[in-house]
């Protein structure tokens, strides 16, 4: 398998998991000292502090409709950057109106041990105006 299909069945994973609300099967997706950059807010480094903030950012709070493609993937022996466009729709679990949203992101991936690829770094921003703006 090439590191562009590598990385693409990861992209599907991470969706998949995402969309499932499944945190064993996102975790899976992630480098030990992946980082996650969000929106306007801080960077989050490590599957131990990445686990609990998945589950409160996302997985508690919504119903998530997640859908990704890669417009560019460009590997680079170790490591594969690629970067495209998101779809999301965040559906409120205590009711109340839907959040959607769509933007682009970057992701990095790492070679592991195992000749496998792992998210290293996850980084996205919203085609939509910032809160208050």
């Amino acid at each position: 398998m090439s590191e562009t299909e590598a990385v693409n069945a990861l992209l599907e994973q991470w969706v998949s998991a995402v969309n499932a609300g499944d945190l064993d099967a996102w975790s899976a997706t992630l480098a030990d000292d992946a980082t996650v950059m969000p929106p306007n807010a801080p960077a989050v480094t490590g599957i131990e502090s990445l686990l609990p903030w998945m589950v409160e950012t996302f997985f508690d709070p919504f119903n998530v409709q997640l859908s990704c493609t890669f417009d560019d993937v460009d590997p680079a022996e170790d490591v594969v950057f690629a970067r495209g466009s998101y779809e999301l729709s965040l559906t409120p679990k205590d009711g109340g109106p839907v959040i959607e949203d769509s933007g682009k992101f970057v992701n990095v991936f790492k070679r592991q041990q195992d000749d496998s690829f792992k998210y290293s770094i996850a980084m996205w921003n919203s085609n939509n105006p910032a809160p208050g703006q």
